[in-house]
C-alpha cells in the first residue's frame, strides 16, 4: 500500500471548515435517511450525515480524537431514533463473534490454549533486557485480536472495551461464568441422575439466580432468568453473599428447612464438580452451609415421623366405601384412581408415584399359569432407591382393578399409562404430583384436616407393613422381615439379609406371602370394604 493511500485510509470520515478545524462526518444509512430527518426535525423531511467539530486543527489529533466522537455520535443518533418510535441506525446488529454462546466458547477455548504453553521464558534481548515466553505470546496474540473487535464495535456503537475485557478475563481464568460451567455440568448429570433430580437442580438454581438479581438491587427478576445467571461469575460471587442464601430462602421465599436443604445440595455439588475439573479454585464455599438446618430437619423429621402412623380398621373402611367423586363435578377425573389406587397401595405396599407411573408393560403374569398371581414391576425409571426396584404379586382382590384398566387403555402399548388421568407435575414432573393433592381433598372430607398430622396416603404403605407384621405373627410362614424388605424396596437391616441374600427371593414366596398377608393380617372388615 501507497503511502498516499495510508493518508487516505487514515483521514477516513475527517474534514476541514473553512476556519481549517476538523470535523468528523457520521454517514447515515440510505434506507434510514427519512427515519433520521423525522428524529432530528429536520425541514425537508431526510437527514443523511451528522457532522461535528474536533475542536482541534492538527491532524494527528483529529485521528485520535475520531473513533471516540464517532461512537457518541452514534450513541446521540440512536437515542434520538428510539425516541422518535425506530430502531437504532444498525438494528440489533452485532457480529457473529458477539453471540454469547460463540463467546463462551471462544474465551474457553483461549483459556485452554494459554493454560497448554509454557509460561517460561525462551526469548532474550541483550540489548533490551526483554524477556518473553510461549504463553506471553499466545496472550499478545489474543491482545491484538480482542483489540480488532474492541474497534470494530466502537464503530457501530456498541461497547467494545467491555467485550475486550470480560473476554481476556475468562481466557486469564480470573472469571468462570455460570454458562461455562452449566454446560458441561449438565451434559455430566443427564448421565448420572434421574429427571426429578435435573428439575430439582434447575428449581434451585432459579432460586439462586433471582436471589442474586435481589442482591443486585433488581426489584424484580430479569425475565430471562437463565440468561442473566449464566453470565454471572461464579468466582466473583462474595462468601457473604453465598452465605446469606440460606436465610434469603427461609425468610423471602418461606421456604421450610428440607426444602432449603434440597435446595442448597444442587449448588453444593456444582461447586464441588468445578472444583475438581479446576474450572473453579477450592474450597467450595457451600460447605457446612445447611449444618445447623441439618440437624434441625432432623428433629423436625422425627417428630413428624413419629405423629404420622397407619391407618386404623375404621379410617380404612371409611375411605374405601367412600366414593371420592360424590360432592364433585361429574367430570372429577381423579375419583376413580383415587378409588383404585388406595386398594392397591393397601395390598402391595407400593409408593404413590410407583402406582401412578404403572404401565402396560410393568403388569407381570398376564400369560401365566392358571392360578398364578399377576404382579407390578417397579423399574429404575421410577423408583426411589436402588433398593425399590422390585416385583410385587397382586392379590386376587386387587387384580380386578389392573384388569378393568387394561382393558380400558388396550394391552398393545407396553408404554401406555394405566392411570392416564394422573397427569405430571411438580418439580419433578411426577405423575403422583396432582393426585397427591385430590386425595389430600378426598381424605381431609371423610377424616377431618386434623388427620393432617396423623394420616396421608404413604400411611396405606405403613398398614401394608404392619398387617405384614400381624401375619407373621398370626403365623403365616411367609411373611418373614427378608422378604417385607424386599417387597416394600427397603435395605435389609441385617447383614445376612443385605449382603449375601439374594435380591429376588423368588416368585413363589413373595406370593405366598401377599396371600398369607391377606388372609392372616388384614381384618375381615377391611377386606370385605375392598372388594
Amino acid at each position: 500500500m501507497t503511502k498516499k493511500a495510508l493518508q487516505d485510509d487514515d483521514m477516513h470520515g475527517l474534514r476541514r471548515t473553512g476556519g481549517l478545524t476538523w470535523s468528523v462526518r457520521l454517514s447515515i444509512p440510505r434506507d434510514r435517511w427519512a427515519d433520521a430527518g423525522k428524529a432530528f426535525g429536520t425541514t425537508s423531511g431526510i437527514k443523511q450525515e451528522v457532522i461535528r467539530s474536533l475542536g482541534t486543527q492538527d491532524a494527528k489529533e483529529a485521528i485520535r480524537r475520531r473513533d471516540k466522537a464517532l461512537a457518541a455520535m452514534r450513541e446521540d443518533l440512536d437515542a434520538r431514533l428510539v425516541a422518535a418510535g425506530f430502531l437504532p441506525i444498525h438494528g440489533h446488529w452485532q457480529p457473529d463473534w458477539m453471540n454469547e454462546d460463540r463467546f463462551l466458547t471462544e474465551a474457553l477455548e483461549a483459556r485452554r490454549e494459554i493454560g497448554s504453553v509454557s509460561d517460561s521464558d525462551d526469548f532474550y534481548d541483550n540489548q533490551t533486557g526483554a524477556s518473553d515466553s510461549p504463553r506471553d505470546r499466545v496472550i499478545e496474540s489474543m491482545d491484538s485480536m480482542l483489540e480488532d473487535r474492541a474497534q470494530e464495535l466502537e464503530r457501530a456503537g456498541k461497547d467494545g472495551d467491555h467485550y475486550r475485557v470480560r473476554f481476556k478475563e475468562i481466557a486469564l481464568g480470573n472469571q468462570t461464568p455460570f454458562g461455562v460451567v452449566l454446560d458441561r455440568w449438565w451434559r455430566v448429570r443427564e448421565r448420572e441422575v434421574s429427571p426429578a433430580s435435573l428439575a430439582s437442580a434447575r428449581a434451585s438454581l432459579k432460586h439462586f439466580a433471582t436471589y442474586l438479581a435481589y442482591v443486585d438491587g433488581l426489584v424484580e427478576p430479569p425475565k430471562d432468568i437463565d440468561a442473566f445467571l449464566r453470565k454471572q461469575s461464579m468466582a466473583e460471587i462474595p462468601l457473604h453473599v453465598i452465605g446469606g442464601f440460606v436465610e434469603w430462602l427461609g425468610g423471602q421465599r418461606g421456604l421450610g428447612l428440607k426444602t432449603i436443604q434440597g435446595t442448597i445440595s444442587p449448588l453444593k455439588m456444582l461447586w464441588q464438580w468445578a472444583i475438581r475439573t479446576h474450572l473453579l479454585n477450592g474450597p467450595n464455599p457451600w460447605a457446612g452451609a445447611t449444618t445447623g438446618l441439618k440437624r434441625q430437619a432432623e428433629r423436625a423429621g422425627k417428630e413428624q415421623s413419629e405423629a404420622l402412623r397407619e391407618y386404623c380398621t375404621d379410617e380404612l373402611v371409611c375411605l374405601l366405601r367412600a366414593d371420592p367423586a360424590e360432592g364433585k363435578r361429574r367430570d372429577f377425573t381423579y375419583g376413580p384412581a383415587i378409588r383404585d389406587m388406595m386398594r392397591l397401595a393397601l395390598f402391595t405396599g407400593a409408593r404413590q408415584n410407583e402406582l401412578a407411573t404403572l404401565t402396560v408393560g410393568r403388569i407381570l403374569n398376564r400369560e401365566g399359569a392358571e392360578g398364578e398371581l399377576w404382579g407390578i414391576q417397579v423399574t429404575n425409571e421410577e423408583a426411589k432407591t436402588k433398593n425399590s426396584v422390585r416385583r410385587i404379586p397382586l392379590h386376587p382382590l386387587v387384580q380386578p382393578i389392573i384388569a378393568r384398566r387394561l382393558r380400558e387403555v388396550g394391552e398393545r402399548n407396553t408404554d401406555a399409562p394405566l392411570f392416564p388421568e394422573c397427569k405430571p407435575g411438580g418439580v419433578g414432573m411426577k405423575r403422583s404430583h396432582f393426585f397427591s393433592q385430590r386425595f389430600t381433598e378426598f381424605r381431609r372430607k371423610l377424616l377431618g384436616s386434623s388427620s393432617d398430622n396423623t394420616v396421608d396416603f404413604h400411611s396405606f404403605r405403613r398398614s401394608f407393613i404392619t398387617f405384614f407384621e400381624q401375619a407373621n405373627a398370626n403365623g403365616a410362614s411367609a411373611c418373614t422381615e427378608m422378604v417385607r424388605d424386599r417387597l416394600i424396596g427397603h435395605e435389609s437391616k441385617s447383614l445376612a439379609g443385605n449382603t449375601y441374600a439374594a435380591k429376588d427371593l423368588g416368585w413363589d414366596l413373595y406370593s405366598r406371602a401377599i396371600l398369607g398377608m391377606v388372609e392372616n393380617g388384614i381384618p375381615e372388615a377391611v377386606s370385605n370394604a375392598v372388594a
